[in-house]
């Protein structure tokens, strides 16, 4: 019991915060991948197939302890048709010269984009 002392004392007076993180986030796409291979009835050796990876490479990244690349996530998310990590969509912005009692005001705002446009009662095209 001693010996689990040691290693949980070392763990605590050496942890790094931003390789927690990274073992977390490991273990949530890892995890959100078991789950959608089993929401399709799939098994580890089956994303191998798609992906063209040995079964024994997919059992590694789906033990939570591998770094996924962008790359990786993107194939994986490709061939089982839905997206890994969502990620918010960037706002485009718009921006405006208004003029004030003739006087000429240049205000930038976030809008989104077809809100824009459909108050501009314009065809995007047309922009």
């Amino acid at each position: 019991m001693e010996n689990n002392n040691i290693i949980s004392d070392w763990l605590e007076k050496n942890s790094n915060p931003e390789i927690d993180k990274l073992v977390e986030i490991n273990l949530a796409i890892a995890n959100k991948i078991h789950g959608l291979l089993k929401e399709r009835g799939l098994k580890p050796a089956d994303l191998a197939r798609m992906l063209g990876k040995k079964p024994s490479e997919i059992s590694k990244w789906l033990t939570g302890m591998h770094t996924f690349t962008t790359k990786t996530i993107a194939k994986i998310g490709t061939v089982l048709g839905t997206d890994i990590i969502h990620i918010e969509a960037q706002k485009e912005y718009v921006y405006f010269t208004v003029l004030v009692k003739d006087q000429e005001v240049e205000e930038e705002m976030v809008f989104e984009e077809s809100v824009v446009f459909s108050i501009l009662n314009m065809d995007k095209k047309a922009s």
